[in-house]
């Protein structure tokens, strides 16, 4: 069937060469249903991936709107700042304060002392 002739074709060539193309085709036809089932298998797939896509480019819409500017954000640190500078300085009042109270109990405790010897030496000349 291969070899090149300039003799018409007999019926038994023709049946040879119809029965070599139906061959082809039949296999090219299983190939093409195993490709088909790909295919549909990969559309799904598609599908599946295009569903997940959309909520995930959803979820990034809602999160870019709940999101700060750098403007937004740099505002909201400067008043945090500005709200630290004043715990620094109520601080730093109080921590004097408690060295001045300190200071003060100290010189209270010492008259304390004084005056309980005093009274002291007065009991012991009443008695």
């Amino acid at each position: 069937m291969n070899d090149r002739r300039d003799e018409p074709a007999t019926k038994k060539d023709l049946d040879q060469l119809k029965q070599a193309l139906t061959d082809k085709i039949d296999t090219n036809s299983k190939k093409i249903d195993t490709n088909s089932k790909k295919i549909d298998t990969n559309s799904k797939k598609i599908d599946t991936n295009s569903v997940k896509l959309d909520r995930i480019a959803l979820q990034v819409i809602e999160n870019r709107e709940q999101m700060a500017t750098k403007d937004e954000v740099n505002k909201r640190s400067d008043e945090i700042m500005r709200s630290l500078d004043a715990l620094m300085a109520v601080f730093t009042r109080v921590d004097q304060e408690r060295v001045a109270t300190t200071a003060w109990i100290g010189r209270i405790e010492g008259d304390v002392e004084k005056n309980k010897s005093e009274i002291e030496r007065i009991k012991t000349k009443l008695a």
